[in-house]
């Protein structure tokens, strides 16, 4: 309100005709008020024109026949009061029915002998303006506890002084139990402490601050929230109060953090791909050349064949290491078929009940009708293996590990909270220790290849990075969440499937015996320590090689040669022109020409050479006797075109 004339509804209840004249006479002298007058004679009528609640203040007589005005204001607040600010009015100045009236609500309490027109208009302004403002107020707390963010204030020794609705739904804590609490001892992480003196210094020098903190809920659990703290001074500009809102972005922060992680991982995923494939390029000369010298120095000394056994088991070893490389890098490939769980489940108990220590008790827990998922058996069992193998670890002393599988069904909101997640179907396998657990640095790095926690020599760092892939080339996702001393959980989700069929199978690894008789093979490689190992590998069983450093080469020598290739053994990854237009040119001009791609970087390229018309796909590096056995397939596969 202001001094401007203002238009009110005013309601008098008064059992005194000559009073209520008195006061209609006051208010006619009114500088600053307008208004329209109703006249309730009686108790019982002034109580339910009251409670009409459509006047904009009200004047009540103390004494209203057998009851009073104080009555009548307690029978007001039964109903849950009205908006009107209730004045009352008395014959004589009483400071006890002051008080009481005060107590009971009353904006104001005035003796009729002192009455004059002035006070009578002020007392009504005045009555009229608090009670708008306190409505004002009421109705902006109201937005607040509407607010999600938390909304709190506290006095500068950090006794908490408000708290909205926001605050207790994002902590559980009512306003109740808060007010009074100090924030420092019951709202933030202890290790927190040194970061709030920090705000608090700046705040003083600059007014606000703004940043993150982490946050404890009444059941003790962790937030981060994005935390605003504005310094609110008073009359004099001394500081009187904080005022906090804090937003809660705990969600945000893990997506934030996967999202890191995933692009960390598929940045690292380039990198050892490409060091992987050079690898796999430099171990090929050693594994094929193994065999050659093996083959040509049968007769020497046993210390020539320890050496060789030695280079054999070393190239072997690098190879494998190669793999789980490429597995990481590339995703990986392998026979998927319609698969029970619950199966793998059980051989892994048997598993680790044979293996693990008397110390670690396993535990497994199969939901009833598992869903099926289509998968390699192979491959799951190994990342389920990897994630007990590491529970075990990580329980020295003993505990428990818990297996449990269930469907699960993830809605829209709940793929939110994983980036590699998409809405629909799961079988959920949950593997839980209880012991060491990991600190939050430690979390965010496990699917890194090559990283470890375990001692020098204990760990190659490739088990969780290829768990991590394999579960992705099966279009599912792994989550985790561990803390220091309470143990560390995997969930595996893998989307499930009705079918049934069996998907398409890799190549037989082959006996090792296949050789050939006098064939012409073309191998094309870029790499020339490559091409002649290769070619000198193949030669010792028989075969007659053609080498090619290009496609160019390769197509040269296809088209000029006196006799027939009768097959052709190309590498993916060229300059210039690649494995796969090689293929398709080859496939075009020879539709029967038995082609084997090779790559140390599969990425996919497995399907994709095989669509460009190559009938089989050997992974480098690959073995003599994978070789031979390739060739062999491929050179006496019934005699027909490949799809196209």
């Amino acid at each position: 309100m202001t001094t401007a004339t203002t238009e009110l509804d005013i309601l008098i209840i008064e059992d005194d005709e000559g009073d209520y004249l008195i006061t209609e006479a006051l208010l006619d002298r009114a500088q600053t008020i307008e208004y329209t007058l109703d006249w309730a004679s009686t108790y019982e009528e002034g109580r339910d024109a009251i409670l009409t609640d459509q006047y904009d203040a009200c004047l009540v007589d103390y004494r209203l026949g057998a009851k009073s005005g104080l009555d009548l204001l307690d029978e007001v607040n039964e109903h849950g009061g009205v908006r009107a600010p209730i004045i009352l009015l008395t014959g004589q100045g009483d400071l006890e029915v002051d008080l009481h009236a005060m107590e009971a609500g009353a904006a104001d309490y005035l003796s009729k002998d002192q009455i004059d027109a002035p006070l009578l208009e002020r007392s009504i302004r005045y009555a009229v303006e608090r009670k708008e403002a306190e409505q004002r107020i009421r109705e902006q707390a109201q937005l607040l506890d509407k607010a999600r963010d938390a909304i709190l204030a506290h006095d500068m020794d950090g006794c908490i002084v408000y708290w909205n609705k926001g605050a207790e739904r994002l902590t559980g804590w009512s306003k109740e139990e808060i007010l009074g609490e100090r924030t420092h001892t019951c709202l933030y992480d202890p290790d927190e402490e040194d970061k709030i003196r920090r705000c608090q210094e700046t705040m003083m020098q600059e007014g606000e601050w703004t940043g993150e903190l982490h946050m404890r809920t009444k059941d003790d659990d962790e937030l981060v929230v994005e935390s605003r703290w504005t310094l609110v001074r008073d009359a004099n500009g001394a500081p009187d109060q904080v005022l906090v809102i804090n937003t809660d972005i705990t969600e945000r922060k893990r997506l934030e953090s996967q999202f890191l992680r995933s692009q960390r991982m598929e940045s690292i995923g380039r990198l050892v791909g490409g060091i992987a494939h050079d690898l796999g390029n430099l171990l090929m000369p050693i594994t094929l050349g193994v065999k050659v010298l093996r083959r040509r120095l049968e007769q020497t000394d046993e210390k020539i064949s320890q050496v060789l056994n030695m280079i054999q088991k070393s190239a072997e070893r690098g190879g494998n290491m190669v793999e789980q490389v490429l597995a990481f890098a590339r995703g990986v490939e392998g026979e998927r078929v319609a698969l029970q769980l619950g199966s793998i489940v059980e051989e892994i108990q048997d598993i680790t009940d044979e293996t693990f220590p008397e110390s670690i008790e396993v535990r497994t827990a199969l939901a009833e009708d598992l869903p099926q998922v289509v998968g390699d058996a192979t491959q799951i069992q190994q990342v389920l293996m990897n994630l007990c193998v590491n529970a075990r670890d990580a329980m020295p002393d003993g505990g428990t590990l818990s297996i449990e599988a269930q469907p699960v069904e993830l809605t829209e909101a709940d793929a939110e909270r994983n980036i590699d997640a998409e809405p629909g179907s799961y079988l959920c396998i949950r593997v839980q220790d209880t012991g060491e657990g990991m600190p939050e640095d430690v979390m965010d790095k496990i699917f890194e290849p090559f990283f470890s926690t375990k001692e020098e020599g204990e760990g190659t760092g490739l088990g969780l990075s290829t768990a991590y892939s394999i579960v992705q080339s099966h279009d599912g996702f792994i989550d985790v969440d561990s803390e220091e001393g309470e143990g560390t959980t995997f969930w595996v989700y893998l989307p499930v499937t009705e079918e049934t069929e069996e998907r398409r199978a890799r190549l037989d690894e082959g006996d090792g015996v296949a050789t050939g008789s006098g064939e012409r093979v073309l191998v094309v490689d870029d790499e020339e320590f490559i091409l002649e190992t290769t070619r000198e590998a193949l030669r010792d069983v028989g075969y007659r090689v053609l080498t090619a450093s290009d496609a160019d080469e390769a197509l040269q020598t296809v088209e000029e040669s006196d006799e027939d290739i009768d097959v052709v053994v190309t590498d993916l990854r060229m300059p210039n022109v690649d494995g796969f237009d090689l293929i398709r040119t080859l496939r075009a001009r020879h539709p029967n020409m038995p082609i084997i791609a090779a790559s140390g970087v599969a990425d996919g390229r497995t399907d994709e050479a095989l669509n460009a018309g190559a009938q089989a796909f050997l992974a480098k590096p690959f073995t003599a006797e994978k070789l031979q056995a390739t060739l062999h397939e491929a050179l006496h596969a019934p005699d027909e075109a490949p799809a196209q």
